[in-house]
């Protein structure tokens, strides 16, 4: 049997026609339920750096995919000694450090606009001096809603991620806004 396209007939189907349409794909699938093709079983996988292949036993090759790997993320740990003027600006030799700042007094963190694309600096507030990441004329920083862009008190931690020219992302323990 095969099926009756209107396209092809020109004009509506009559309900036989209908019928026998949904008959013919009843009994094709009926077929495959009862006899389903056999699967086409893996012969052979290849790695080569970072590029994988797969070969399956009727010669079909998938790929190569690339494997995912995690980035290297160097964690240089240091002292940040905030300037005398309370400002520290971030450069691209920040990059994957995690500053811990002990001062008693305010420090205000200055995002470049532009930095290398996988950059990522923390930040712990260790003293009494809270750690402050305020937008620009030239950077907008993205903190979360209902809080301020600067640290909770000792023991937070603020990444400072860079996203694209001019906007960077904060994750971490930020200080609730209780003035909204």
């Amino acid at each position: 049997m095969t099926i009756t396209y209107r396209s092809v007939k020109g004009s509506n189907l009559n309900a036989t026609e209908v019928d026998n349409n949904f008959h013919d794909v009843d009994d094709r699938l009926t077929e495959i339920e009862e006899n389903p093709p056999a699967a086409t079983g893996i012969s052979n996988i290849t790695v080569s750096g970072t590029q994988m292949t797969i070969y399956l036993e009727d010669a079909t090759v998938l790929g190569p995919y690339t494997l995912p790997q995690a980035n290297f993320r160097p964690s240089i740990v240091g002292t940040l000694d905030v300037p005398t003027d309370g400002v520290y600006s971030v450069t691209n030799t920040d990059s994957n450090r995690y500053w811990r700042y002990d001062g008693g007094a305010e420090a205000t963190i200055e995002l470049p606009v532009t930095a290398t694309t996988d950059m990522e600096v923390s930040f712990r507030q260790v003293g009494a001096g809270v750690l402050v990441f305020p937008d620009s004329t030239d950077v907008t920083v993205n903190g979360y809603e209902g809080f301020l862009n600067q640290t909770a008190g000792p023991g937070s931690v603020v990444t400072c991620k860079f996203v694209e020219q001019g906007e960077w992302d904060l994750i971490g323990r930020l200080a609730e806004d209780v003035t909204a």
